[in-house]
């Protein structure tokens, strides 16, 4: 008698432990986490991360510039006017170069007009985090004005440096 008493007394314990935890609300899931989707690229940059080609015309102006990065992948690619650019472009307030930066998980958008240049020249640059060298990042860093003396390799660095950048007084 006492034995099943006791363990009447345990369950009852348990169930009563189990039932002041919850407080009998529904919890929804927590969202699941979903990958940034990567803008789509317009056509000029179509060749970014893609097989570096065998060929690249030399001086053509008008034709964007292909850069190829590491393991034979294209790193940047610069089209020497302005396009359009995602919808959550940062507009880097103050720059010299009218700055607007867009930071995905794989690649930066940087697009700039050449304060250094003799004539009036605007570029947008895309680089592909993965397979741009060092240069090429140094390049795209240089275009947006922001003074790290080392690559801002991945998406979370280029974050705390655009977090971080003022304009030069």
């Amino acid at each position: 008698m006492r034995a099943s008493f006791l363990v009447t007394l345990l369950l009852a314990g348990f169930s009563f432990s189990c039932a002041s935890a919850d407080d009998g609300s529904i919890r929804p899931e927590p969202p699941a986490e979903t990958p940034k989707v990567l803008s789509p690229l317009p056509p000029e940059f179509a060749q970014l991360g893609e097989p570096c080609p065998s060929s690249q015309e030399p001086g053509n102006y008008a034709a964007p510039y292909i850069g190829c990065g590491k393991d034979g992948h294209v790193g940047i690619v610069i089209v020497h006017r302005r396009t359009a650019l995602p919808e959550d472009a940062q507009k880097l307030a103050g720059s010299m170069g009218n700055v607007q930066v867009v930071i995905e998980s794989e690649r930066v958008w940087v697009q700039h007009t050449c304060v250094w240049c003799r004539s009036f020249t605007e570029e947008t640059s895309v680089a592909h985090l993965a397979y741009a060298t060092d240069e090429q990042i140094m390049q795209i860093q240089m275009h947006a004005e922001l003074t790290n003396k080392s690559p801002l390799r991945d998406a979370e660095a280029w974050r705390g440096a655009i977090a971080a950048w003022k304009p030069k007084q």
